[in-house]
């Protein structure tokens, strides 16, 4: 908002309640700060209508149809909380702890009617201690997605960044991509008898996130719900409530 250069057109932000997550951690809300300032509050449908530049998409949920991002000449970018083009889809901070990678990250890429599947424009990664939770990964790739849309935008208006295929990136640097689904990383938040301590530790961190139900086991009388936390030493430790 601080470039003259910029008009900006409207902002197209969800008006449901807030979640209990951003309950938890008093997470500000865009559409008191979008009123303060002035900006037209749109609706997916007042999008068909507009002709603009450049469109942004952070965290946003709802589908962009083709018909919506033709309504941008340059296109529309998206940030997306994960390091493309590994890791595609939803819940992929929780899917980065399970299967034990050693970083996660942030990228910016142009939407298509795809998946996360867009010709990429800038990508910051990051190490994942054996300590973090979903959580940590969660504010970690936000913050570093803000600092990119800060220090990358300005060079992809000027033309500066165009993008690179996600298919001939995974070609060159012999990385492999997978598609997630909320449905599929939900599964791993029941704790069955045979899941082994280190995996245990893993899922545990991967659903520790504020407001929202964590890891549990199943019994007859109820959940017992699995929690992370940290010693003096560093060492991972784990707490159980019953639900």
């Amino acid at each position: 908002m601080s470039q003259p250069s910029f008009e900006i057109k409207g902002v197209v932000c969800s008006k449901a309640p807030m979640t209990k997550w951003r309950e938890a951690v008093g997470d500000r809300d865009m559409l008191p700060a979008a009123t303060q300032y002035g900006i037209p509050i749109l609706t997916m449908e007042d999008v068909l209508t507009i002709q603009a530049d450049l469109g942004l998409s952070v965290r946003f949920h709802q589908i962009l149809k083709q018909s919506h991002l033709d309504r941008f000449s340059m296109g529309v970018i998206n940030l997306h909380g994960a390091p493309l083009p590994e890791m595609r889809g939803s819940m992929t901070d929780a899917m980065a702890i399970i299967e034990n990678r050693d970083y996660y990250g942030t990228s910016l890429h142009w939407m298509d009617t795809g998946i996360d599947s867009g010709n990429i424009l800038a990508v910051e990664r990051f190490p994942i201690t054996s300590e973090d939770t979903v959580y940590d990964l969660f504010v970690r790739s936000n913050r570093i997605g803000l600092e990119l849309i800060q220090t990358k935008l300005n060079a992809i208006i000027r033309g500066d960044i165009h993008g690179e295929s996600q298919e001939m990136l995974l070609s060159s640097t012999g990385r492999t991509s997978k598609t997630y689904t909320k449905k599929e990383v939900m599964a791993w938040k029941r704790v069955v008898p045979e899941t082994r301590e280190e995996q245990l530790w893993r899922v545990v961190r991967a659903f520790q996130f504020p407001g929202q139900e964590p890891a549990y086991i199943e019994t007859r009388e109820g959940r017992i719900y699995l929690s992370a936390g940290s010693n003096n030493k560093g060492l991972g430790e784990m707490s159980l409530s019953e639900g």
